[in-house]
C-alpha cells in the first residue's frame, strides 16, 4: 500500500466524503487517490476560497471540512480563512505537503523546513508533522478529535513530499475519534437557576455555540419554562425561528432589532450562551447589559473578555442547558411573567412601523434594504443565505430567518470573500436547497470567479451583487471617524457583473430600476443553474442598522 492510498483509506473511515483543493503537481498523487477511492474533489480556482468552502461545509454538515493544498503558495494561501475558522470555531482539516528535498531550491520550498508549520501553529488548535507513514492513522484520528472537541477549529497536518512515493506495505489500524466538551459544574447550574427564577425580567442571549452543540431545542425549552425573551447574535440568527412568540430579534446594540435592544436594557438577568461578544456582533460594543450577566462558553478565552459577568461558566451549551432544565423541573414554577409575549408583540409592531417608513419612502437609486426585502418576500424555507462582509451584510442583520433556513456569515474575524465560494460549497452539499449569496461588488471582486467552479460542478447558487462601485461600508466608517470620505480609498471600478457571469457560463441579470427588482428575483429563483443578479444600488445609502447606530442617513 502506498502513502496516498493509506491516507485516503483513513480519511474515508473518519467520515471524509468531500475535499476542497486547487490541484497542483505535488499533491496530485493524493487527489488521484481520492477520486479513485470515492472522496469527491472540488477543484477551486483560488486558495483562499478553499477555506471559505471548508468553513461553509463544516457549518452545514457538522463535521470537519477537508482541505488539501500544495506547499508554499497553496498552504499560505489558506492562512486567512484558517485563521477565521480558528477565531469563529469552525472545524477544518488542512492537509499540506512540506518540501523536504536536499537541494533546498525546489519549487514551493521555503528556506526553513519548519516555516509552514510554525505559521499554522498560531492559527490552529494543533499542527502535526508526520515523519513516519505508519503514524498517518493515529495522527489523522487525533486531528479529527481535536478539531471537533471543545470549541471546534482547524487542525493542520503536514506530510513530507518525499513520503508520497513510499510503499508502507500492509498497515493494520483502527480509527475512531471521540469528541470531548467541558461539562457544567453542579454549583454553576444551581446559581444560574437561582438567578433565573428570582429575576424580574430574565433574557436569554443565544450565540452560534448553541447550534454547534445541537442545543436549540434545549434553549427554547428553557426560555419557555421561565417565560424569557430570546435574542440572538448575528451568527445565530438561524438558531431561533423568527416567528417564535418569545423571539426578540438580533442583539447588536443600537445596530440590531429595537426589540432586542429594549429587552436587554430592561433585563435584570441575562443568560448568554455560546457567544463571544465580538465587536461587530455587539454593534461596536453598543450592546447595553445593565443586569447580571451569566456568560456560558466552551472556550475559556472568550469568557468575560468583552463584558464582565456575574457568573462565568465554562461548559458545553447542550450539557449546561440540559442540566438547567433538570434543575428548573425540580423547583416547579418560577415567576410567571405572563405579560412577556404581549410586550414583545407590541415592541415588534413598533419595529415594523419604523421599517415600513424606510420601505415606503424610497426614491432615486435602489436602496440596499429594498433588495433584502425583495429577497425575503420571494423565498421562504429550505434556503441557505450567505452574507459576505460589507454594507449589504449589515443590511441583512435585520432580515428575519425562518424554520428550515440557514444564515452563514462572519462577525468575529470578518474576512471578505466568504459568500461566493461558500455558496458554491453550499449548493454542492445541499443541491435540494435554494442557496442565496448576498455579496457586495468588493467581495465579488475578491473571490467571485469561483462562479466558474459552480458552473464546472453543476452547482446552482443564486448570487445577488449589491453593485455601487465602492467599498460603501468603509465610507460609513471614514465619515464617522474622520468627518469625510476619501474617494481613492473606497472607489471601485464599474463592472458589468451580469456580462462577466455569462462569460463564465452562468446566467446574468442586471437590475437598474426598482420596478425591475421583484421580477429579477423571481426570474433568478426560476433559473435551474448558477445565476448572478447585478443590482445597481445607491452608493450614498447607509444601512438601516448603521443609521440607528451612527444617526447618519446618507453618505
Amino acid at each position: 500500500m502506498d502513502v496516498p492510498t493509506l491516507l485516503t483509506d483513513v480519511l474515508r473511515e473518519l467520515g471524509a466524503d468531500l475535499s476542497f483543493t486547487v490541484a497542483a503537481e505535488g499533491i496530485m498523487p493524493i487527489l488521484r487517490s481520492f477520486i479513485k477511492q470515492g472522496i469527491n474533489v472540488v477543484n477551486a480556482k483560488f486558495e483562499p476560497s478553499l477555506g471559505f468552502m471548508g468553513i461553509t461545509y463544516s457549518r452545514l454538515v457538522d463535521k470537519p471540512g477537508l482541505i488539501v493544498v500544495t506547499p508554499g503558495p497553496g498552504a499560505l494561501g489558506v492562512v486567512s480563512p484558517t485563521a477565521e475558522a480558528f477565531v469563529e470555531g469552525d472545524p477544518l482539516i488542512v492537509v499540506s505537503l512540506n518540501v523536504d528535498g536536499i537541494r533546498g531550491t525546489h519549487m514551493h520550498q521555503l528556506p526553513r523546513s519548519d516555516a509552514q508549520i510554525s505559521i499554522f501553529k498560531s492559527i490552529t488548535k494543533a499542527a502535526f508533522s508526520i515523519n513516519d507513514p505508519r503514524d498517518i492513522p493515529s495522527v489523522l484520528t487525533k486531528a479529527f478529535s481535536i478539531s471537533m472537541s471543545d470549541k471546534p477549529g482547524p487542525v493542520y497536518v503536514e506530510i513530507p513530499s518525499s513520503m508520497l512515493s513510499e510503499d508502507v506495505g500492509e498497515v493494520k489500524y483502527k480509527v475512531y475519534y471521540s469528541v470531548s466538551k467541558p461539562l457544567a459544574s453542579p454549583n454553576d447550574v444551581r446559581v444560574t437557576a437561582d438567578l433565573l427564577c428570582e429575576a424580574e425580567y430574565p433574557v436569554i442571549l443565544v450565540g452560534r455555540g448553541v447550534r454547534v452543540s445541537h442545543a436549540i431545542n434545549e434553549v427554547i425549552k428553557v426560555a419557555e419554562t421561565i417565560n424569557a425573551p430570546i435574542v440572538t447574535t448575528v451568527m445565530a440568527k438561524d438558531a431561533i425561528p423568527s416567528n417564535h412568540p418569545l423571539y426578540a430579534g438580533v442583539a447588536i446594540g443600537r445596530a440590531g432589532n429595537i426589540v432586542a435592544y429594549e429587552v436587554l436594557r430592561k433585563a435584570d438577568v441575562i443568560l448568554s450562551v455560546g457567544n463571544r461578544f465580538s465587536e461587530i456582533g455587539t454593534g461596536r460594543y453598543s450592546l447595553e447589559i445593565n443586569g447580571e450577566l451569566i456568560h456560558v462558553n466552551v472556550d475559556p478565552y472568550d469568557l468575560g473578555r468583552a463584558y464582565k459577568p456575574r457568573l462565568a461558566v465554562l461548559a458545553d451549551a447542550k450539557d449546561f442547558l440540559t442540566k438547567i432544565l433538570q434543575e428548573l423541573s425540580l423547583r416547579g414554577k418560577c415567576r410567571g411573567r405572563g405579560y412577556v409575549i404581549n410586550e414583545l408583540r407590541e415592541l415588534w409592531e413598533r419595529e415594523y412601523r419604523e421599517l415600513t417608513r424606510y420601505y415606503s419612502s424610497v426614491s432615486g437609486l435602489i436602496k440596499p434594504w429594498e433588495v433584502i426585502k425583495a429577497v425575503r418576500d420571494s423565498v421562504r424555507g429550505n434556503v441557505v443565505f450567505l452574507g459576505d462582509v460589507g454594507a449589504h451584510r449589515i443590511e441583512s442583520f435585520l432580515m428575519p430567518i425562518y424554520e428550515n433556513e440557514r444564515y452563514i456569515t462572519t462577525t468575529s474575524y470578518v474576512s471578505m470573500g466568504l459568500a461566493v465560494p461558500g455558496a458554491v460549497a453550499a449548493s454542492i452539499v445541499n443541491p435540494d436547497k435554494t442557496v442565496i449569496a448576498l455579496v457586495g461588488d468588493g467581495g465579488f471582486l475578491m473571490t467571485g470567479l469561483e462562479l466558474s467552479t459552480a458552473v464546472q460542478y453543476h452547482a446552482k447558487p443564486k448570487i445577488i451583487i449589491f453593485n455601487d462601485s465602492s467599498y460603501r461600508v468603509l465610507g460609513v466608517y471614514e465619515k464617522v471617524r474622520f468627518g469625510g470620505i476619501t474617494e481613492d480609498l473606497i472607489k471601485l471600478p464599474t463592472v458589468n457583473f451580469a456580462e462577466l457571469s455569462r462569460s463564465l457560463g452562468a446566467e446574468g441579470i442586471t437590475v437598474e430600476d426598482r420596478s425591475e427588482l421583484m421580477k429579477a428575483i423571481n426570474e433568478m429563483l426560476a433559473i435551474d443553474r448558477a445565476v448572478v443578479v447585478d443590482v445597481r444600488i445607491d452608493p450614498k445609502s447607509v444601512p438601516i442598522p448603521y443609521q440607528r447606530l451612527y444617526e447618519m442617513h446618507s453618505l
